[in-house]
This record gives C-alpha cells, sequence and structure tokens, in this order.
C-alpha cells in the first residue's frame, strides 16, 4: 500500500511540474532576450530611442553563481558612462557604402516583368551625402518551450486489498513571438571603434573608466556592494569575483519605426485514479468469515455472511477523474512609432585585467 502511494505521489509530482509554466507577465524581458539574441547581437528591453552609435557602458557581462546576467535587461545590469562623437567615422564609413535606386510598385499580376528606376549615375559610386539610414529585415519568429509528463500505475501487485490504477498526464507551452516591421541600422565598421575605445583609455580624463575598479566602483550603483562579491572556482578551489565586467563602444545598433510582441501559455493537466471493487469486496469478506465461526452462543459454526454483491445498475468499482486547462496571453499592438527606437546593437569591448 506505501509502494502505491509513493508511485503515485511521484507521479502527479512529475505531472504537476509539466502542467506549471513561467507566467509570461512574469518572464517578458527573459524571452524578449533569448528571442532578440537569436538574431547575433545584444538586445536591449525594453526598447529605447536613446542609444547611439559612440555610447560608452560599463555592464556586468556574466554571474557565476546563476544565469541573471542574461535574463536581465540589459538597463538593469549596464550604465551609461558617456558619449563619444563619431559621427566623423560613421560619414567615412558610409562614403564607401553604394546606395542602389529605390524599388518601384509591384506589379499587379504575376509574371509580368519587374522594371526597376535606372540611375542618374553609376550605380556603384556612393552618395556624396546619405539622406536614408541603411535597411535590414528581421525574420518574423517564434520561440516555444515545452514541458510534457504523463505517468500510469497499478495497486494490483502492492496490496492484497487494492487493486486499481491510475494515471496522468500534462503539458505546457509557452510561446513569444516578436515581429518588426520599418528596421533600419547604422554603424561603424570594428577597427575605428576599437581604436576610439583605445583612445578613450589612454586619455587621463577617462582613463579610470578602463579598470576593474573603476567599473565595478560605477556598477555599484546598481546592485550595491555585491559588485564585489567573490566564489571560488569549482575547479581550482582559487577565489575571484563573482560578475564578470566589460566596457562596451556601441559600433551598432538596430532600429525599428514598429515592433509586435504577443507571449502566450497554454497548460493543461488530466489524472484519474480507479479501484476494483471485485478485489476489494472479497478479501473484506475473508477477514470477517473466522469471527463469523464463533459468534453464536452454542459454539456452532455458522454459515459465512453473504458477500455482498454490486447492484445491476452499480460499476464494479470506483474511479476519479479531473481536467484543468488555462489559457492566458499578452499582446503588445503592432504600432507605428514616430521616431526609431532601438532593439539591439553590436559592440567592442574591453574587459581589464584582473
Amino acid at each position: 500500500m506505501a509502494g502505491f502511494i509513493v508511485a503515485a505521489a511521484a507521479i502527479f509530482a512529475l505531472v504537476r511540474w509539466a502542467g506549471t509554466g513561467e507566467q509570461p507577465k512574469l518572464s517578458v524581458a527573459k524571452q524578449w532576450n533569448e528571442a532578440i539574441q537569436k538574431l547575433g547581437f545584444e538586445p536591449v528591453y525594453p526598447p529605447v530611442e536613446d542609444i547611439q552609435v559612440g555610447d560608452v557602458f560599463a555592464m556586468i557581462s556574466d554571474d557565476a553563481v546563476s544565469d541573471s546576467a542574461t535574463d536581465e535587461p540589459f538597463a538593469g545590469r549596464s550604465i551609461k558612462l558617456l558619449h563619444l562623437d563619431l559621427t566623423p567615422e560613421i560619414e567615412e564609413a558610409y562614403r564607401a557604402v553604394y546606395q542602389f535606386p529605390a524599388t518601384n510598385v509591384r506589379p499587379e499580376h504575376d509574371g509580368q516583368i519587374w522594371p526597376q528606376a535606372n540611375s542618374t549615375e553609376s550605380l556603384f559610386k556612393p552618395p556624396a551625402t546619405r539622406t536614408t539610414l541603411p535597411l535590414v529585415l528581421f525574420p518574423r519568429f517564434t520561440i516555444t518551450n515545452v514541458k510534457r509528463a504523463s505517468g500510469s500505475g497499478s495497486a494490483s501487485a502492492m496490496s492484497q486489498l487494492l487493486s486499481g490504477g491510475f494515471g496522468a498526464d500534462a503539458s505546457s507551452t509557452e510561446t513569444v513571438e516578436v515581429r518588426f516591421s520599418a528596421t533600419e541600422t547604422y554603424g561603424v565598421p570594428a577597427v575605428p571603434a576599437e581604436l576610439r575605445l583605445l583612445d578613450f583609455c589612454e586619455d587621463d580624463a577617462t582613463k579610470g573608466f578602463c579598470s576593474q575598479q573603476g567599473l565595478r566602483k560605477q556598477l555599484s550603483i546598481l546592485i550595491g556592494k555585491r559588485i564585489d562579491d567573490k566564489v571560488k572556482d569549482r575547479k581550482t578551489g582559487v577565489e575571484r569575483p563573482r560578475f564578470s565586467v566589460e566596457l562596451a563602444l556601441v559600433s551598432r545598433v538596430f532600429l525599428a519605426r514598429s515592433i509586435q510582441t504577443s507571449m502566450g501559455e497554454d497548460g493543461s493537466t488530466r489524472g484519474n485514479v480507479g479501484v476494483n471493487r471485485q478485489a476489494v469486496l472479497p478479501a473484506a469478506a475473508a477477514e470477517a468469515a473466522p469471527a463469523a465461526a464463533g459468534a453464536s452462543g452454542d459454539g456452532k459454526p455458522q454459515p459465512p455472511a453473504p458477500t455482498p454483491q454490486a447492484g445491476p445498475n452499480e460499476a464494479p468499482g470506483g474511479a476519479i477523474a479531473f481536467e484543468r486547462r488555462a489559457t492566458s496571453n499578452v499582446l503588445l499592438p503592432d504600432t507605428l512609432l514616430p521616431r526609431p527606437v532601438v532593439v539591439g546593437f553590436k559592440s567592442v569591448r574591453l574587459r581589464p585585467v584582473e
């Protein structure tokens, strides 16, 4: 009997784990970060307008104790130190980038030739002055996390008094779908960005920010004294800082004028427990028979008590079944913004020596 209870408890605990997922409203930043990181750049949540190429950040890049450094929104693990004017580098970079004519309207019918506008000058002559941002296209993508578990068991081999079975199954699915529209980008190549970062670290006025002590002092504004926590390396046993810190110079930003995000959770749990009464009743009758033999006053054996029988409308057993289903959704509607916002960026980084 004890084995039956333990097995049932284990199965229902596993099913409960599969049937309960993390609530979307509590994991918006984490889901956003996971989605954007798959595009190959640093995510910015929430999207903001005031991150530019040339911004210098002190940032926490790793946490030896947990994954909180990557789960945390960028604003919660970084602090903007100042902005370097990279306008000359940006203009120089785009003086070497071709800009092709605008696309004509799509033909009304399939199979028709799609003529394109002719350039007034050479196609491979960069414009003297660029007046539009370079385009970039992001796919519409969905991240899905699925948990599923099921189990069943029988008590016939566990107890002579109980014969029955139990079973349960559950699943939960979390999805986050992101779609960017009217996307653009701009930036500078890595080499000029690295040179400006090195100049920053050699300047007497700013080189203090390029040391471990300088970065940790700035980041203590975010997380306080924890920035100096130490942990022991599991392999070597040597004590080292819990948080890794870096200096980053933004070299490219990715912009969107419209963002649509939807997050949802769908979970279901089902279970049943059944008892076979035909196995229970004979066992109970067998225990009652010896007591009935000496129940009369004259000591004569008495006939065994009749075994209860199931009535014509009664099932030869009992069962309990349950089912639960829950669905929730969070939607950030598709809204055209008056100006583009930054959804992510790339940077050149410096990690000072410990």
